[in-house]
């Protein structure tokens, strides 16, 4: 395996301890509370954040066995208004997502660079294994950990 493989998997299994870190500590309340209509609350980005590593889950091995298939997309903002976030505890959430984050993990080791280079179909754009591990998530999580904190600090300041 490649020196940017064995990176982009540790960039990937560093996603759960970086959502975990950012929440930690929080009240129900801050976890819960949201800067405003429309707006997704701290518990429902990272409830966001495991349905995305679910549904990516699922692309890896999509692509992997059928590759030039068509790229799965979800309703994220309809997905998470129905499944009710606020009334999960978040241990729940880290739990699963770190749980997914490690099984993935196990198989992306496995992988040879042929198959990391695979793609499935977006529109006209080729999404590789690599594209969904390093974009898709990797850089998806942090966006929305920068989400949390501007959350975070808007609560404070309420």
């Amino acid at each position: 395996m490649s020196a940017a493989r064995a990176a982009s998997i540790q960039n990937y299994l560093q996603t759960a301890t970086k959502i975990r870190d950012s929440v930690q500590h929080l009240t129900e309340e801050q976890l819960t509370w949201k800067p405003g209509p429309g707006k997704w609350s701290i518990s429902e980005i990272v409830g966001h954040l495991l349905d995305s590593n679910i549904v990516n889950s699922y692309r890896i091995r999509k692509i992997i066995s059928e590759p030039v298939t068509p790229i799965v997309t979800f309703a994220h903002e309809e997905w998470t208004s129905v499944q009710r976030f606020n009334e999960t505890e978040i241990t729940e959430f880290l739990e699963a997502y770190d749980a997914i984050t490690r099984y993935n993990a196990l198989l992306l080791r496995k992988l040879d660079e042929e198959q990391w280079l695979r793609f499935g179909m977006k529109h006209e754009d080729q999404i590789s294994i690599a594209h969904i591990i390093d974009t898709f998530i990797c850089n998806h999580v942090n966006q929305h950990l920068g989400q949390i904190e501007r959350n975070k600090a808007a609560y404070l300041a309420k």
